[in-house]
């Protein structure tokens, strides 16, 4: 850093003041650590680089990927060093960070692979402390890129080693401003947004956004805002419009867009677009949605973005079911399930067969619905995301139970009704106890009433057979541990809901699992099964919930209330329903 000019006006009266030597001290290590981390492998690949990232922000994916394919030939061209190898593996990590913004997961994943080998095998090789910081920077870039490429094939466990790896490597890394370090808990964030961790990735995001001063506040300037906010702020719109939050989700959206604004990613910006739509259609406001998501769509098509095009046509066949355009809806959803299976996005596959599933109903075909349903059920058991399986088992029951309205079983219905209640109850009780993983109210409202929904199917399903036991115990299980609020008021339908259909079944918004960074965040579904109203508890800002006690219906038998469908959802959707304690349902005795 320059010293400061004694003859310019601007210059600090004082050079001796501590709040100016601090700020000349920071700006003297800003300026070492982007020494230290920025690669100088002289021209054409300087310039190459600087290109390339420009191209990447306007954005033109297509562009920057032909830049750095043109330097990987040079670079390949030159003879063999340790050098060499490190600038090949840097463009490689590179080129994978393209390839994973144009949706190409398997160039990314071959291109990741190499890079890591070349990086790694290297790192034996005797370099400076600056050469040190340079190889400690690409390879925390390649981690974290792998880490975002496991996170969307639903390798969470892998990518959370990766996150791990990189974390490690942070102790020796010189980042003053703590970009990496931003990077790394951003992916923390997406990881426990992709296992549906809500509430801890709101804390999460919230208090990297609001980071503890490191030293004494100071009056003159505010603290500097982590270098992955604008990001954070689009996960915590997300999220917020997902808990039913949707001026704070304006308002994080709004500020997000600020922040990519002032970095000059463009790119970014454009990406929120579809989210903004997403907050328009949970408010309920199905027009102006279609409308914003016709407009990303147009914008994603014309760059040639897959993932975020697939998730706007999944919203738009969602949405012009509901305006009644049958053969629009078919061909977005079929238009946006070729898309998720091109690219390998099982989960967000199966999220859009579902939707077809439904429309599949609709129309009549059963055949076709049970087929979706249970593709996608199949899916979301290989992925091990159980409270979509438990959705899935709660449509084929709500259908079964529709068509039982429709049509004479005659006599089959008996066992139709048993054959629906299998699916209804177990699932009715896996959503229920789902609440128990948050603590946010919000999270937990939504969670209550959708498991209230499944639950009014069960009591119909068992009113319907007649099975006066099961009802007994169906109320002993739902009373027992239960707040004693005088009253309940049940919340109105959402706008968006359709009043013709007896209960559409599909993913709610707040159990999507596709990541912002990719335009998919938000997912795209209906809020239909989302609701305001909660019970005392779930209410309860900060209060966690837990799963009730056995009820014992007998000491002498040491049965206890709907024991074969506590067992059945535990086995199925692999979570506790009720806890060890234990209670009688009959009065205890003086």
């Amino acid at each position: 850093m320059t010293a400061p000019d004694p003859s310019d006006p601007a210059a600090p009266a004082n050079p001796a003041d501590p709040a100016d030597a601090t700020e000349a001290t920071e700006a003297t290590e800003a300026t070492e650590a982007t020494e230290a981390t920025e690669a100088h492998y002289g021209d054409p690949f300087d310039g190459g680089f600087a290109l390339a990232e420009h191209h990447q922000s306007t954005p033109d994916l297509g562009a920057a990927l032909a830049v750095y394919a043109e330097l990987l030939t040079l670079a390949e061209s030159l003879d063999d060093s340790p050098d060499v190898r490190f600038l090949r593996g840097h463009l490689l990590s590179n080129i994978a960070s393209v390839q994973l913004k144009a949706a190409d997961p398997a160039a990314a994943a071959r291109a990741l692979e190499r890079s890591l080998a070349l990086v790694r095998g290297v790192a034996d090789v005797p370099m400076g402390p600056r050469g040190r910081q340079v190889w400690l920077e690409v390879l925390l870039k390649t981690l974290l890129a792998k880490a975002e490429l496991l996170r969307r094939t639903r390798s969470l466990d892998e990518a959370s080693n990766c996150v791990d790896e990189a974390t490690a490597l942070l102790a020796e890394f010189h980042d003053p401003e703590g970009l990496r370090a931003a990077e790394v808990s951003l992916t923390r964030v997406l990881l426990l947004i992709d296992r549906s961790e809500w509430g801890a990735a709101e804390e999460l995001a919230s208090a990297l956004l609001s980071p503890a001063p490191t030293a004494a506040p100071r009056s003159d300037r505010p603290p500097a805002p982590p270098p992955t906010a604008p990001r954070l702020l689009d996960c915590l719109a997300v999220i917020c419009a997902s808990t039913g939050r949707f001026d704070l989700a304006d308002d994080h959206l709004a500020r997000a867009d600020d922040g990519f604004r002032a970095a000059g990613d463009n790119g970014a910006r454009q990406g929120l677009l579809a989210h903004r739509a997403y907050v328009v259609m949970l408010r309920g406001d199905l027009d102006h949605a279609e409308r914003l998501y016709a407009e990303a769509s147009a914008l994603y098509e014309e760059q040639g973005l897959a993932a975020d095009l697939a998730v706007c046509e999944q919203a738009r066949a969602f949405l012009a079911e509901q305006r009644g355009e049958t053969a629009v809806a078919h061909d977005l959803t079929a238009s946006s399930l070729a898309r998720f299976e091109r690219l390998g996005a099982a989960l967000a596959a199966a999220d859009t067969m579902l939707l077809g599933a439904q429309q599949a109903y609709d129309r009549g075909d059963i055949a076709e619905m049970q087929r979706l349903a249970q593709t996608a059920r199949e899916v979301f058991e290989e992925q091990r995301v159980y409270e979509r399986c438990a959705q899935v088992d709660l449509l084929l029951a709500t259908a079964l139970e529709d068509n039982l309205n429709r049509t004479d079983h005659g006599a089959l219905e008996a066992q139709s009704v048993a054959m629906a209640l299998g699916l209804a109850l177990p699932a009715a009780l896996a959503l229920e106890a789902a609440r128990y993983d948050f603590v946010t109210a919000h999270a937990r409202s939504q969670w209550l009433q959708l498991a209230d929904t499944a639950m009014r199917l069960a009591f119909r399903l068992a009113l319907r057979r007649g099975d006066q036991g099961l009802l007994f115990e169906l109320v002993e299980h739902r009373c027992a541990g239960a707040s004693l609020a005088l009253t309940r008021t049940d919340p109105p339908p959402p706008p968006s809901a359709p009043a013709h259909r007896p209960g559409l079944v599909f993913p709610a918004p707040a159990m999507k699992t596709h990541t912002p960074a990719e335009g998919t965040g938000s997912g795209a579904g209906p809020s239909s099964l989302l609701g305001g109203a909660a019970a005392e508890a779930a209410a309860t800002a900060g209060l966690r919930v837990a799963p009730p006690p056995r009820v014992r219906m007998s000491a002498e038998s040491g049965r206890f209330a709907l024991q074969e469908y506590v067992q059945a959802a535990e086995f199925r959707y692999h979570r506790r329903i009720v806890s060890e304690e234990e209670v009688p349902f009959w009065p205890p005795t003086t």
